[in-house]
Formats: structure tokens, sequence, C-alpha cells
């Protein structure tokens, strides 16, 4: 977690006690891990079934030269899975939200950053030259099960949600989530802070919201360094 955002959620709890609500520290007991693997698993499989679906806008089958070299990548891994593999992922998901619901008992809202770290420059995430290499390489002989004995999964998957760990959770779990623009850095890039309610109680979230604003207002702010 990047200092900033941290800092964001805490002055956001210091704003919510000023406004009257009760704020105390906790956490659902959710494994990180286990969802960010399910869900690159799950992604994998989506991006297989697109890359077959392109046949019919095509004509003909994809192939390697239609698409960028990491989605026909991500597609070998998807077709590397068993639908029994990803129902029992998918079926994480379902324990996720049982989880959620049991905090949501206690808690009317769970408060977190929106991100891990401020916003990330044009093309920071994009794959390094040495793993697109390997993923051509893979793509060209066709390694899909190869490259997943290779435990980059796990890796990919740390990855892929390590800038984002918090706005999974509302994904997965199908609750209501929003994300408000409490906090600045000194360079005058936002730092969101992300409210999730439980499932259908999206109107705790937008009263929320307008009280935040009308103590907070954000209407007005814009970043110096966006153009």
């Amino acid at each position: 977690m990047d200092p900033e955002c941290i800092t964001a959620v805490e002055e956001a709890a210091t704003l919510l006690a000023k406004l009257g609500h009760h704020v105390e520290e906790a956490r659902p007991e959710i494994n990180g891990k286990f969802l960010a693997r399910s869900y690159m698993m799950l992604y994998f499989g989506e991006v297989a079934a697109d890359i077959e679906d392109m046949q019919a806008i095509l004509g003909r089958k994809a192939n390697a030269a239609d698409v960028e070299t990491v989605t026909w990548t991500l597609g070998l891994l998807g077709r590397s899975y068993s639908a029994g593999q990803f129902v029992q992922n998918l079926r994480e998901w379902g324990s996720a939200a049982r989880v959620m619901g049991e905090f949501h008992k206690k808690y009317d809202l769970y408060v977190t950053p929106t991100t891990a770290s401020p916003p990330v420059k044009i093309g920071e995430l994009k794959a390094k030259p040495a793993e697109i290499f390997l993923m051509k390489t893979v793509s060209a002989l066709r390694l899909g099960r190869l490259l997943k004995a290779t435990g980059i999964i796990d890796q990919m998957a740390i990855d892929s949600l390590s800038k984002t760990p918090f706005t999974q959770i509302a994904n997965f779990t199908g609750q209501p989530a929003m994300s408000v623009p409490l906090h600045w850095t000194k360079e005058g890039l936002p730092c969101g802070v992300q409210f999730i309610a439980d499932v259908g109680n999206e109107a705790t979230l937008f009263r929320l919201a307008a009280q935040l604003e009308g103590e907070s207002p954000w209407f007005d702010k814009r970043s110096p360094l966006a153009f």
C-alpha cells in the first residue's frame, strides 16, 4: 500500500467520525490470494471464449496474428483448464460473498482505499520485453499447460491485482460500492476511498456520498497534471 492511500482512508475515517458515524478497524476474513488466483483463471477462460467467438467475425478460426501476444497467451491458458476447475474457482466467489454477508451483519460499510497506489503512468503496467518474448515462445509452441506448471499464474495474479486489491472484492461478491475522491497528493493526483455496502444497499451509499460531498466537495477539483 502506498502511504498516500493509507492516509486517504485515515482522513476519511476522521471525517466520518466528525459527521457522527462510528468507525473502527475491522477486516473480513477473505483469502486475497485465493480470490486473485480464481479471478485470473476465470479471466483466462473468458479470453479463450472471446477468441473462439472471433470466428463469427473473421469467417475463420482466429490465430495468433489476429490479437495481441498477451491476449493469445491468456487464451492458451484458458484452454488449459477443465470445466471442473472453472466451476471450482467460481465457487470461491460465492464463499467470499458469504464472508462479506457475515461482515455486514455488524458493519454497514467496509471502507478501503480504492487503489493501492496513486494513478500510474501510461504504459507502466504493460508487459516487460522479457515477458513478451516468453509469451511469444509459448504461443508459437502452444505450451499453455507448461506455462501453467511454472507457477507464473500465481505471479500474474499478484501483479495484476497489486494495484487494485480492493475493488475486486465488490466485483467478486456482487456488492454495491463507490469510490469517492477525498484525498489528493501533493502533485494534485486523486486518491479515492472506496465504500462497500451490503448487497442491495445502494441507498446507503448515495446518502453517504451526498453527506461527504457536502462536507468535503470535490466537484471543482482539477489535477494540475491533467490536460
